[in-house]
């Protein structure tokens, strides 16, 4: 019967890898082309904007994020899982002895006849037809999932630190902005008010100036909110609830000298976390086939005893076992059903993956249009106000000259002042899209080109 078992498992091999050659042709065809095996380098992209306080939060997220922190902690399980799926099949060694007391009348001298059980047991699963090798193969594609995610949580999490970092640095300077504009204001508004008591202005030509100084003080208390918001959520994902002590100074506003490369944007999309998890998937998938086919053939397992007492009647020493063979027969097709069954979910990993595929390259792209959108944005309102301060500065030539009075000196200002509010924001968006993109690759920092100072 064993050598009847293994010559049939020699010719069920044969047949399983024949119809297994047109999912191993679609696995490497799929992942195989110049793979990039390694993990992304997460050192990089934020240091194009030179700010240590920047760099400093985004060390703190990697080491503190508690939604990293559980993710890392579902990586060791995992690896964990995968070392115990690699001996899944290999023999195992266990020791065990059982003594049972009885009363009978007989007194027994033969100790070979008493109630005595002691030994060693081992098994063997041989994991014939692949069952074995897919066995490890799923595990290890899954522990390679667990590790994708595990930085792509990292990537989301960068990016959304310094977007909040990004977006509180240009909330503090449009309330510094806000504040002088106020100002600006109001010495406008004594200006006019000077006109209207000369006669040269009516009252009612002062109330747009009145409404805006309202409008900006309401900004202030909106833009107080929204960057203690911000420090909230920054601090929320260093997982504390207390805000960095430098978050509560004014900073300048981060700005990148800096433009991505986009030369290389496949080479980065397929390095993607969820690319790769996606990828790993696929693998998984298909060793998930294996182990499935891998049903529908017999199993063998070897057993062994070493040991005294039962069931060794004739000595007090002794050796059993031998092989045990599970053929199946009749099962009313639920082993077909269930390869059936992972093949479908093998077809819908390979939809998944082109899926991420796609939708890696629309967030690149869209993040790369948005980048250079938001790029001439900001270099149209700097030039705007340099517009603006040369108009200013010509006011204040000609008040010194007598030639312009205080309100026509304040309204130049004003003017300054919100061109410079316009260009904080410029830059804010610019900033933001930029953190977006490197988030659409996956979080690396590929080559760059110089941008320019702005």
């Amino acid at each position: 019967m064993l050598f009847g078992g293994l010559l049939l498992a020699g010719c069920a091999s044969s047949v399983l890898e024949s119809s297994d050659e047109p999912t191993s042709v679609s696995v490497s065809a799929y992942a195989s082309t110049e793979r990039i095996e390694a993990p992304r380098s997460l050192t990089g992209w934020w240091r194009t904007f030179h700010d240590p306080v920047l760099d400093h939060l985004v060390e703190r997220v990697a080491a503190e994020n508690l939604t990293l922190a559980q993710a890392r902690a579902r990586l060791v399980a995992g690896r964990a899982q995968a070392s115990a799926a690699h001996s899944l099949f290999l023999p195992t060694l266990g020791a065990g002895g059982t003594a049972i007391g009885a009363t009978s009348k007989v007194e027994n001298t033969d100790p070979l006849r008493r109630p005595l059980m002691a030994g060693f047991d081992m098994s063997w699963d041989v994991g014939l037809f692949g069952l074995s090798e897919n066995t490890a193969r799923s595990a290890d594609a899954g522990e390679a999932i667990l590790a994708a995610d595990v930085e792509a949580i990292r990537v989301a999490m960068t990016a959304e630190v310094a977007s909040a970092y990004i977006s509180l640095r240009a909330v503090q300077q449009q309330q510094v902005l806000t504040a002088a504009l106020v100002s600006a204001l109001r010495r406008r508004m004594q200006g006019g008010a000077a006109l209207v008591r000369s006669g040269l202005t009516t009252a009612a030509a002062e109330v747009d100036v009145s409404a805006a100084v309202a409008e900006a003080e309401v900004e202030q208390a909106h833009l107080e909110a929204r960057a203690n918001a911000l420090r909230h959520q920054i601090a929320t994902l260093l997982g504390t609830s207390t805000p960095d002590a430098a978050l509560l100074r004014t900073g300048d506003q981060p700005q990148s000298t800096q433009a991505p490369n986009e030369s290389r944007s496949n080479d980065l999309l397929r390095a993607r976390p969820d690319v790769r998890a996606a990828e790993q998937k696929v693998l998984q998938a298909a060793a998930e086939i294996g182990i499935a086919q891998a049903g529908l053939y017999p199993r063998l397992r070897l057993m062994g005893t070493i040991g005294v007492g039962a069931p060794f009647t004739n000595s007090a020493f002794g050796v059993a076992g031998g092989p045990v063979l599970e053929i199946p027969l009749l099962d009313y097709g639920r082993r077909q059903a269930a390869v059936k069954a992972r093949q479908a979910l093998y077809d819908e990993a390979v939809a998944a993956y082109r899926q991420s595929v796609l939708v890696a390259y629309q967030e690149a792209a869209t993040a790369q249009d948005q980048w250079r959108a938001s790029r001439a944005a900001t270099l149209q309102q700097r030039s705007a106000l340099e517009a603006a301060e040369r108009k200013a500065r010509e006011v204040r030539v000609l008040n010194g000259e007598g030639l312009a009075d205080r309100s026509r000196l304040a309204e130049a200002d004003v003017s300054v002042l919100d061109r410079r509010r316009r260009l904080v924001l410029a830059r804010e968006s610019e900033a933001l899209s930029l953190a977006a993109f490197y988030k659409a690759i996956g979080g690396a920092s590929p080559s760059v080109t110089g941008a320019g100072q702005r």
